[in-house]
């Protein structure tokens, strides 16, 4: 990667234009937008914990184990989101710990608040015991001390810029930022406020054989395997969709993913998860 002395003036002229226009009111809009209220922390940490999660588990070598086959579709629906929801947690128990309420109580912490919030996240999801919505361990998935590595390298480096991004422009910032990716980018993930509204829309294509997400004819339903056993308790999954999708089995999240719930379009929103 060149350093900033190689970049022509004209480019890095733009990339500062670009970077002043970026503003915690520019991110509280962009949240607003996408259904969360910047104001209320729960919901605040809901998406940053997706932002986080996407980053720094998602979108790296674990990816490159999903297409090998390690990974399932329905593996990854129930691992990202149990992942997430181990995020939040520590999220929730950093915020605890410093007294934060509401999200303006982040702009009396400091980077090295935000450190050791990055490195107790790091620690957690690079802990090759770490188990894994499936059963299996972290260093189970990765297989090779050299697949473990890559992992934690890409978790090391994503937290260090999640942490780096609030030096210039405060704690507040960096995590608005962050927060933002999660709203925007990961519409479709358990946690993001549109998720309760998705799952309404997937649990009517259940009970309506002719719904016009099935395709003509129910086309895209009658290429999927049978039903389990478990998509005949219809209160349950809902139940299990919205709380802790990580809890289903194997079977029935492959179905699930299969059915395309992740491609829904929610027109409505709905209360986020709790």
């Amino acid at each position: 990667m060149a350093d900033a002395s190689s970049v022509p003036d004209d480019i890095q002229r733009r990339i500062d234009e670009v970077q002043a226009r970026m503003t915690e009111e520019v991110f509280e809009g962009m949240l607003a937008k996408a259904g969360v209220d910047p104001a209320d922390l729960a919901a605040l940490l809901d998406v940053l914990a997706i932002g986080i999660t996407n980053g720094a588990w998602r979108n790296s070598c674990v990816e490159n184990w999903h297409a090998e086959g390690r990974l399932s579709d329905g593996d990854m629906m129930r691992v990202n989101s149990h992942t997430t929801h181990g995020v939040r947690q520590r999220l929730r128990g950093w915020t605890r710990e410093f007294g934060v309420i509401t999200s303006d109580g982040f702009t009396g912490l400091t980077v090295d608040d935000a450190d050791a919030l990055g490195y107790r996240l790091f620690r957690w999801l690079t802990n090759p015991a770490r188990k894994l919505a499936t059963g299996a361990m972290l260093g189970d998935l990765a297989r090779t001390e050299a697949d473990l590595d890559e992992y934690m390298e890409h978790a090391d480096q994503s937290l260090r810029g999640f942490v780096a991004q609030m030096e210039d422009k405060g704690v507040r910032f960096g995590l608005l930022r962050t927060a933002c990716h999660g709203a925007l980018a990961c519409q479709q993930w358990w946690g993001h406020p549109t998720w309760p509204a998705r799952v309404d829309q997937f649990m009517a294509m259940l009970d309506n054989p002719e719904d016009a997400n099935w395709g003509p004819d129910a086309e895209y339903r009658e290429r999927l395997l049978p039903e389990p056993p478990t998509l005949q308790d219809h209160s349950t999954l809902h139940a299990t969709l919205l709380k802790a999708p990580w809890e289903l089995d194997s079977d029935t999240a492959e179905w699930i993913t299969d059915a395309g719930i992740g491609y829904l379009t929610p027109l409505t929103d709905a209360p986020r998860t709790s």
